[in-house]
């Protein structure tokens, strides 16, 4: 009887171990990096005006290898980091793209970045957009918003 609960326990086991499962976190929106399209193409033209208008100015200010993504839920940017001096010119690239994706798609949920080197995955950054309106329109300081800023390693 005992080595029935134990077989029946090792194969549970074994099923649950390959099967995977939800591990209740959200998963975090894909940008197909190989090409580096400025623009997904399966968006709306309303979300690809959106998106291109963000793309050419992350363009503009150096980051030539990126990718935007609009929806009703998100603004998605994925770029390859350029060489940066410190880890403070980092912070700035993020908070001048949470910035442009908050002026530009006020209505959406929350913004996300992603940062590659070359197509290493390095970091995600995300924030609600309101949290970001309420920065730039000096409702809250940058301590408060730095609390709310999610910054995880995709290594």
């Amino acid at each position: 009887m005992i080595k029935k609960i134990i077989a029946g326990i090792f194969v549970l086991f074994i099923l649950l171990l390959f099967m995977g499962g939800d591990d209740g976190s959200e998963s975090s929106p894909a940008i197909d990096i190989d090409d580096w399209k400025p623009v997904e193409d399966s968006t709306s033209s309303e979300y690809r005006a959106l998106s291109m208008k963000i793309y050419e100015t992350l363009a503009f200010s150096g980051f030539e290898k990126a990718s935007v993504k609009v929806t009703d839920d998100y603004v998605l940017m994925a770029y390859d980091q350029p060489p940066v001096r410190s880890q403070a010119d980092s912070l700035l690239s993020w908070f001048y793209m949470m910035g442009t994706a908050a002026e530009l798609a006020p209505r959406t949920e929350k913004i996300v970045i992603q940062m590659y080197s070359g197509e290493e995955p390095l970091y995600e950054v995300e924030a609600y957009t309101t949290d970001v309106q309420s920065l730039l329109n000096y409702e809250i300081d940058m301590d408060e918003f730095r609390s709310k800023v999610v910054v995880k390693s995709i290594v």
